[in-house]
């Protein structure tokens, strides 16, 4: 058979296998990387969603709460119920029947090749991402898409009601009800109007017949811009979207939504349904979230993941787009082979996408770590037991307890911590601590709490402007060395450590000594980094020798005077035994808050380096990556590991 022939082969498929074909192996590649990893996406606001979920027949308030959103919490908690795992499997199976309805959409339509919905749908890279935390927006995206499925067939009744979900499973869902009123208005069905509010009403009305207020539903909202996230620029996601869509899923929709719109302008009776059905809600999202963004409203963090929940509808718009592209090919090249060529090419683009920008399996977040490791420092000393005053839940994931136990006191002002009585615990985190308006460095140097350990993320994370981490303190009496004690444990004075690279550039030097000079900026020798892509000051060192603590937990110390350039360097971290990596990161150094650019300033951060065996094959890389960005310079540089 030549290739021509095979290509035509292709094309004379049964829609329907192809379609149970393509859904079997989605299905198969998902649930591989489901049983390979061992984190989850998301952060802390997945395992928050997911304990609303795991303990709401224990805690039934859990179904009413505001920030949980009811509907996503009464419909994960029987998932949850069976650990997070199944949390992330109704996640994947809510994506992929997403993606099945964005093929039902396109073909309902009537576009050439509807199957290109689902495949477009369930490999774009934020929406694959997104299966595997806890979060909301791939069950608002299989709600949206449904309710527009069901509205193309006509089938009005259902449609609102399942439309009228929405707001339930993410508050942004009243975002969209307009546009969905826009559609029985065009086509005279105002009776069915009411039925967009039925689920916010029924639910108004059981909070208020268990104590809360009528509009409980919008507690917590903040309309103003005062918002603590902060805020940006408005063109924000259109700037990133290359980054959350991929770039082919990119270029197909752009070209599918300027097709489907000139379409409409043409024969616009032909093409309402599309428009106000697929292309609206689309829109209409989008720039809601870049003004809220853009103003510091509603809550917004201008996280990426927001746009998980409006791909289905992107699917629908590009899978015009790839067609068009498809048939470009044909019309230059006169052939059908070289038609269905190009779509194939355009599956594999597609599908390659997810892979090449994001890390699979996926693995615990930075911060994420942390709080792992204060779990498992708590569990390890016994001290679980213990009346814990937490800020962040999500740690009472590590420990498999329910964040609303008798002995779990959740933080919500500072004011709560004069309730503490002597040998309780406090987990204090950066990140809710300062949503909470707690200050840190209040309760850190404060005679009456003593720290009993911090615990960094693997990499340095900053979370409103500060340095994250999470700190374990125990209220005790006012002891004038206790704040003494404190900070020796802040400042690491109470650890060991062991040297693994030690450069001056006076007395020591790296191999590339071409590098070193001195000048007007510094009498003393120093390393420059020019404006090259490339790594610098490589080391390699084994530890086996040296019986570092586990984790294996490293510091990094230089001083930095940065030349032209506003954008910051760039370190990198390596584990490798026996030709194999084990661990690898490459990540940003932040420079001080307030520093003069055009000074000297002293950098140190510490990299946590989790389950990783010390043996004689184990070598660690460390070094500085350019990115041609700008040139550096660098003295005092320094890499030690912590030792028992």
């Amino acid at each position: 058979m030549d290739f021509n022939s095979f290509i035509k082969s292709l094309s004379e498929i049964s829609e329907r296998r192809l379609m149970y074909a393509l859904i079997a192996v989605i299905l198969f590649i998902d649930m591989t990387i489901l049983v390979l990893s061992n984190g989850y996406s998301g952060g802390s606001y997945s395992v928050m969603h997911y304990q609303f979920a795991r303990w709401a027949f224990v805690n039934p308030e859990n179904l009413l709460n505001s920030w949980a959103n009811p509907i996503y919490t009464l419909l994960a908690a029987p998932f949850a119920l069976l650990g997070f795992k199944s949390l992330q499997l109704m996640n994947i199976m809510l994506g992929i029947l997403s993606g099945y309805f964005a093929y039902r959409v396109a073909k309902e339509l009537k576009m050439k090749t509807p199957l290109l919905a689902l495949v477009i749908c369930s490999f774009t890279p934020v929406f694959m991402m997104t299966f595997f935390g806890g979060t909301t927006e791939i069950m608002f995206a299989f709600v949206a898409i449904l309710g527009t499925f069901l509205l193309i067939k006509d089938k009005f009744f259902a449609g609102a009601v399942v439309v009228s979900m929405l707001p339930l499973i993410r508050l942004d869902g009243f975002i969209l009800l307009p546009v969905y009123a826009i559609y029985f208005l065009r086509w005279h069905r105002v009776k069915y109007l009411p039925l967009l509010l039925s689920a916010t009403v029924l639910y108004s009305l059981i909070g208020l017949m268990f104590g809360k207020s009528l509009f409980w539903l919008f507690e917590g909202v903040k309309l103003w811009s005062d918002s603590i996230y902060g805020h940006g620029s408005f063109t924000q996601f259109i700037v990133r979207s290359p980054g959350f869509f991929g770039i082919p899923n990119e270029i197909f929709f752009v070209t599918g939504l300027v097709a489907g719109l000139w379409l409409y302008i043409r024969e616009r009776k032909e093409y309402s349904q599309e428009f106000v059905l697929v292309v609206l809600p689309f829109v209409i999202y989008f720039l809601a979230h870049s003004f809220a963004w853009w103003q510091g409203i509603g809550n917004s963090q201008g996280l990426s993941r927001y746009m998980a929940a409006i791909v289905p509808f992107m699917a629908v718009m590009a899978t015009r787009g790839l067609y068009l592209f498809a048939k470009m090919f044909f019309i230059i090249f006169k052939s059908e082979a070289v038609r269905i060529g190009a779509l194939i090419l355009g599956f594999a683009s597609i599908i390659h996408i997810p892979f090449a920008i994001q890390n699979y399996p996926v693995s615990l977040s930075s911060t994420d770590w942390a709080l792992s490791d204060a779990a498992d420092y708590i569990k390890a000393n016994g001290l679980d037991t213990k009346k814990i005053f937490y800020t962040d839940p999500a740690v009472f994931y590590f420990l498999n307890k329910n964040p609303k136990c008798t002995s779990c006191i959740e933080v919500k002002n500072a004011d709560q911590l004069k309730l503490m009585q002597n040998r309780d615990l406090l987990l204090l985190d950066v990140a809710f601590a300062t949503l909470k308006g707690i200050s840190t460095d209040s309760v850190l140097y404060s005679s009456g709490f003593k720290l009993m350990q911090v615990f960094n993320p693997d990499i340095p994370a900053q979370t409103f402007g500060k340095p994250y981490f999470v700190a374990l303190l125990e209220r005790g009496d006012i002891d004038s060395l206790t704040m003494l004690e404190n900070q020796k444990i802040i400042s690491g004075a109470n650890k060991s450590y062991a040297t693994l690279v030690k450069y001056d550039f006076d007395s020591s030097t790296p191999t590339d000594t071409i590098a070193v000079s001195t000048s007007k900026l510094n009498r003393t020798a120093y390393f420059r980094i020019p404006k090259r892509n490339r790594k610098y000051m490589v080391s390699e060192t084994k530890l086996h020798t040296i019986n570092p603590i586990q984790p294996i937990t490293l510091k990094v110390s230089y001083r930095q005077f940065r030349k032209t350039s506003d954008e910051n360097l760039r370190y990198f971290v390596e584990a490798v035994c026996n030709e194999s990596t084990l661990y690898k990161r490459v990540f940003k150094v932040g420079t001080p808050t307030q520093a003069n650019p055009d000074e000297w300033h002293d950098i140190s951060f510490i990299l946590i380096l989790h389950n990783i065996e010390v043996t004689p094959e184990l070598t660690i890389k460390t070094g500085f990556w350019n990115k041609r960005k700008g040139e550096f310079l660098i003295d005092d540089y320094r890499v030690e590991v912590a030792v028992k």
